[in-house]
Order: C-alpha cells, then sequence, then structure tokens
C-alpha cells in the first residue's frame, strides 16, 4: 500500500462546509487525537456549496446484514476529565461522549453535508419576517420525544435549555462562556444580567415554541442555524421548585434563587452526573481512573432525523497514550483510533490495513495545529513578537516532519477542507507566509521596542528588554504551557523553544509541562497563570461564526485580542445571504487574521481514522460535515 500521498491530489474538488456555536469545537492535545462548542452544534449550510471530501475506506469493509448489540471501544488520546457538558472544561473526549448522548435538536445534518429541519423532532415550523427587521421561528415540536428516563420532552425543555445556558449566572457557577440565546432579541439585557425575562424566547404551549432572531445579525450566511435549539432537563439541572413561564413579553426562569450558593452546588453536581439524556447513546458510568466513558443505548431515542437507531449496545470512550495506542488496536484492547495525524502513526496504521486485519477511512482536516497566544499580556500582547515567533520556526518542515507528507500548513484561521480555501486559493496564497528568517525576526522584535538589555542599554547580546510606559523592563520571555506526552509539544520543543535562533534573536521561550486537563484549566484562565502560549488543536464545523471568540472583552475571546476591525470583519463575514459575498467577507477577515496572528497555525492535514474489521460500515466520514458521531449510528460489530 503505498504510505506517502499528495495533499494536493486530495485537495482538488475537496469543497465542504466547516459547523459549530460560533465556529469552533473543544481542544484536543493535537497529536495526540481530534480537537467550544454550544450544545446547539446543528446547523445549515447553503446547500449549493457543500461537497464530500476525498474520503478513502479500505476492503476490509464488509458486511452485509447488521447485527444488533455488541460493544464497541473507542480509543482517544486527549485525556477525558468527566465533565461532559460543554462549556466548563470539557475538551475533545468529554465532547464526544456529549454528541453521542444529546440529540433532538430542531436542526439535523444530512450525509451531504446539507443541514435541514429535523423531520423526527420538529412537527411544524412557521417563519415570520417582522417589520422591525427581526425574524421569528414559530416551532411545534412532535408529542412522542422521550428523555432516556421516559419522562416525556416538552417545549418547555427547549426554552430552557436557551435560558438557562444564556443566563450569565453560570459563569459564577464556573461556566467558561454563556453564549446559547446570543442570536435572539433580548440577549445581551438577558446576558447581562439586566432583565431576567428572554425578550426573543417565547413559550407558547406544552409542545410549540418561538425564537426571534435579533436584526443585529440578519441577514446571515447559515439561515436555518439560527433556529436550531435542543432540549435540556430542567428538573435535573435546577433544584425542586424552579419552573419556566411565559407571561407575554418573554420567557423566563421562575421559583428560586438561581444566585443561591445551594443553587450553584446543584447544577454543579449535576452537570458531572447528568440523568437524563436525548441523544442515541447515555452514559452509564465513567471511571476517574482510566479515563473511561461507558455509554449504552438509549432505549427512548426515536432515532436520527432518518429514523436510524444505534445498533451497537455499548460504547467505551477510552484514554490511550499514544506511544501505545497502536499495540492496543493490535490486540483488540480498542477497536477505533480516529484523528490520527502524525505520519508515523498513520504508516504504522497502514501496515495493519496491509494485514489485513484492519480498516480504515481518510478525510482533510477541518481545522489545524496550532500556537494560541494571549495577546493582552507579557510579550505576546505586541503583534510584533507574534510575527516573531512565526519567523523563528520552520513551519513547513515542522509539518512535513509531523504529517509524514499527509498535510501543510496554512496560514489563516482556517482548514483543508473549507470550500472557501479552493474558491480563494490564489488570494489565500498571497498571504505572509512567515518563511523561516532570524533576520525578519529580529527586525520585527526591534520594532515592537525589544531594543535594551537587562541594564536598560542597548542591546548587544542575551535577553532582549522593553522599557514599558510605567518604566519598567519587560524581558523577552514566553511562557508556554503544553501537555504531556505529546508529540507535536516535544517537536516544538527541539524546532521552536530549544532553538539556538531563539536565543540569538534575544529571546527565550520557557515550557511547562502539564496533563492535558491542567492545561485546560490554565487556558480557561479557571487559575490564575501568567502562560502566554499554547499548543493545541482546532476543529471547526459546519458554521463558520468567529464573532464572540473576536468580540472585545468576550469570554470567548480567549486570545484577549482587542483590535475593532478583526471583531468588525468577524461579525460583517456573516451578514450575507449567497456564496460569493461570504467568500469574498471570509477573505477578508482572514487577511486581518493573518496580519495580526492571534494564533499561528502549524498544519492542516489529512486525517486516518483506523479499526478492526469487526466493525462493519465505517463509512462516509467526511471531516467537519459527517463524523463518527453521525456514522456510528448506522455501524455494526461482528464478532
Amino acid at each position: 500500500m503505498k504510505k506517502k500521498t499528495l495533499l494536493s491530489a486530495l485537495l482538488a474538488g475537496a469543497m465542504v462546509f466547516s459547523l459549530a456555536a460560533c465556529g469552533s469545537k473543544p481542544a484536543s492535545t493535537d497529536g495526540s487525537t481530534t480537537t467550544s462548542a454550544s450544545a446547539s452544534t446543528t446547523s445549515t449550510a447553503a446547500s449549493t456549496t457543500s461537497a464530500s471530501t476525498a474520503s478513502t475506506t479500505s476492503s476490509a469493509e464488509v458486511a452485509e446484514t447488521p447485527v444488533e448489540g455488541g460493544q464497541l471501544i473507542i480509543g482517544d488520546s486527549t485525556q477525558s476529565n468527566g465533565d461532559i457538558y460543554p462549556i466548563w472544561t470539557n475538551n475533545s473526549s468529554d465532547y464526544k461522549a456529549y454528541q453521542l448522548s444529546f440529540g433532538y435538536t430542531t436542526v439535523a445534518k444530512d450525509k451531504s453535508g446539507k443541514f435541514i429541519v429535523d423531520p423526527q423532532v420538529v412537527k411544524d415550523v412557521q417563519t415570520t419576517d417582522n417589520s422591525d427587521g427581526t425574524k421569528t421561528y414559530t416551532i411545534k415540536i412532535f408529542e412522542d420525544l422521550k428523555w432516556s428516563n421516559g419522562e416525556q420532552i416538552t417545549a418547555k425543555d427547549y426554552v430552557f435549555d436557551v435560558l438557562f445556558f444564556s443566563n450569565p449566572v453560570l459563569v459564577e457557577y464556573g461556566a467558561s462562556t454563556v453564549t446559547r440565546g446570543m442570536y435572539y432579541q433580548g440577549f445581551d439585557a438577558y446576558n447581562k444580567g439586566e432583565t431576567d425575562v428572554f425578550e426573543g424566547v417565547r413559550l407558547l404551549g406544552d409542545y410549540e415554541f418561538s425564537v426571534t432572531v435579533s436584526k443585529d445579525y440578519l441577514p446571515y450566511y447559515y439561515d436555518l442555524y439560527l433556529m436550531a435549539v435542543m432540549p435540556s432537563y430542567l428538573k435535573g439541572w435546577l433544584p425542586e421548585g424552579f419552573d419556566v413561564v411565559d407571561e407575554g413579553k418573554g420567557a423566563f426562569i421562575t421559583g428560586g434563587d438561581l444566585k443561591a450558593k445551594a443553587t450553584a452546588d446543584h447544577v454543579n453536581a449535576y452537570r458531572m452526573d447528568l440523568k437524563a439524556y436525548s441523544g442515541p447513546y447515555m452514559k452509564d458510568k465513567y471511571d476517574e481512573t482510566s479515563n473511561t466513558y461507558t455509554l449504552k443505548r438509549n432505549p427512548e431515542f426515536k432515532g436520527n432525523f432518518e429514523g436510524q437507531k444505534p445498533y451497537i449496545e455499548t460504547l467505551l470512550v477510552k484514554h490511550v497514550k499514544s506511544e501505545t495506542q497502536f499495540d492496543e488496536l493490535k490486540t483488540g484492547s480498542v477497536d477505533l483510533l480516529t484523528f490520527m495525524m502524525d505520519g508515523k502513526e498513520i504508516n504504522t496504521g497502514l501496515d495493519l490495513v496491509e494485514a489485513g486485519t484492519h480498516g480504515y477511512t481518510d478525510y482533510m482536516r477541518n481545522g489545524y495545529g496550532q500556537l494560541i497566544f494571549v495577546c493582552d499580556r507579557g510579550p505576546t500582547q505586541f503583534t510584533e513578537v507574534r510575527h516573531a515567533i512565526a519567523y523563528l520556526l520552520d513551519r513547513n518542515e515542522f509539518a512535513k516532519t509531523f504529517t509524514g507528507g499527509y498535510g501543510e500548513v496554512v496560514n489563516g484561521e482556517y482548514g483543508l477542507s473549507q470550500w472557501m480555501v479552493e474558491e480563494k486559493e490564489e488570494e489565500i496564497s498571497a498571504l505572509n507566509q512567515y518563511s523561516y528568517s532570524i533576520d525578519n525576526a529580529i527586525a520585527e522584535l526591534e520594532k515592537a521596542g525589544f531594543t535594551l538589555d537587562k541594564d536598560g542599554k542597548p542591546y548587544k547580546e542575551g535577553l532582549r528588554y522593553k522599557k514599558l510606559d510605567n518604566g519598567d523592563l519587560m524581558p523577552l520571555t514566553i511562557n508556554w504551557c503544553s501537555s504531556e506526552n505529546n508529540p507535536v509539544s516535544d517537536l516544538l520543543a527541539t524546532m521552536l523553544a530549544k532553538s539556538p535562533d531563539v536565543a540569538k534573536a534575544g529571546m527565550e521561550i520557557k515550557q511547562s509541562v502539564v496533563t492535558f486537563n491542567e492545561l485546560i484549566n490554565n487556558y480557561y484562565q479557571l487559575k490564575e497563570n501568567d502562560f502566554n502560549m499554547y499548543n493545541m488543536g482546532q476543529g471547526f464545523t459546519a458554521v463558520f461564526d468567529r464573532q464572540k471568540e473576536y468580540e472585545i472583552g468576550n469570554p470567548a475571546n480567549r486570545n484577549r485580542i482587542s483590535d475593532e476591525e478583526l471583531q468588525k470583519l468577524a461579525a460583517d463575514m456573516l451578514k450575507v445571504n449567497n456564496d460569493e459575498d461570504f467568500a469574498n467577507r471570509w477573505l477578508a477577515y482572514q487577511q486581518r487574521w493573518n496580519e495580526l496572528l492571534p494564533n499561528l497555525p502549524l498544519y492542516s492535514n489529512q486525517i486516518h481514522d483506523f479499526y478492526t474489521i469487526r466493525l462493519k460500515n465505517y463509512t462516509d466520514i467526511k471531516g467537519g460535515l459527517w463524523e463518527l458521531v453521525d456514522q456510528i449510528l448506522y455501524c455494526w460489530v461482528v464478532d
């Protein structure tokens, strides 16, 4: 089997849509496995712009009749922490368990990547263009939707989801972002705690509700996404006595004090021990020692948009170490490894495929590996310093070394699977590539004002310093937080942190190695720290909306970058209703992003998933379009 592949060949015709609530997925170690999204991570994309990625499935796929039952063990080298629900410390492996456990969103994604009103959930929907420029979706849900505990799912559960996960009190509970209802009329006032009533969310009956989109978000490129709402279990999340009511001016939560410590304790206890699920699977248990989720089929699940229910009885999402994961796949300790990106890993997996014991599928990545800069502290607050770091890393050599020929460098906030990349290929090629150059790096550092030594004298050698407005001298020290057992981190340490040219330029990069869960806590600023650089993966899904990520002062702005032009470009990018205008605005956004460099993309790549041949029908994976959590319902295992 040919183990080297020309990425350019795969890119030909690979025009696909990128979905995320606000454009991204939870973080991953990247180099070990896959790479926040709000729970409503379903949307619509213009059907004219969606097509499949290059994908290959081996001839090991042979099965004709689905078989029910059995167990499948999914290996994931990003360490989970049991925090299954997004907006807290949920990472990519926890998020995988979450996606498998929660569903019944009003909008679904079909196999082609087109997003549709889910016919299993929505009985009727009416759209009204209001005279004040807003748009209202009035939604009736079917009466046969049930939670995994057998209780009825009603309109109140959908309204509660928007109210609760838009409420600023969740930040006091330790949540990282609270942006669920950001598109709806009255969100800002509600989200800031200025009112308890959410004007744009209405409870209209036991099985009927409406959401009104603010005129500030219209037109909107991903139009149907605006009516994507999912249910949340009110009786689980809040203590007894709380309720959702609507007196005619908008829905609100009543019956208790949301700010009470007892309520906060209840919420944080419930998120770690959920009792009701709406997806194809439900959490049976979580083993903190092995970092393993055990998921069982949800007996009350009605089916996906096609009425498809899972065949496999039990799924285990198990933490595996990158250095031994293929040994586990070979011996049967795991059945499926996803998101393999390291060239050595891919070639090891292809050896198993050649032996006839395993199969694989591959697809282009809708994301990238990256260095993340914190832009409000230390030297990385200066754009020129971020530029200098880019010039001091030979990213082409880095990508070649790490991906083994299965990836290439990108120079903006995009993945190789996004259709806009091909549409604007010439303009994207013209972006600053920050090609390796110590001279350019030094010029940027001097431009940033790092022209002094530790004594405040003109710089000659050693570590550079910059004189601040208050008279203090700032050392050119980059505090880098990386995760343990991470081949990307190891390669960065060799090619960047320990590079003689970094020292020659007058820069110092101090690496701190922690567990991935500790890294996430630092990244989310859940505890005070002085880190200003991280390395993690970034994944996009089918709604490329980066408004909140670059909104000045928003907690979702992890980079803590304050740039009014970038903020405006991120918002304006979506205010179109056709592909051409969207692509043009996407390009303008990418050009400004490339100039500011809040993150440094390292590579985007061709992903491989490897699995034992006992897993059948694992096909059709298309990056951000159709993923493991979608296809697994159509799979079965044969022993």
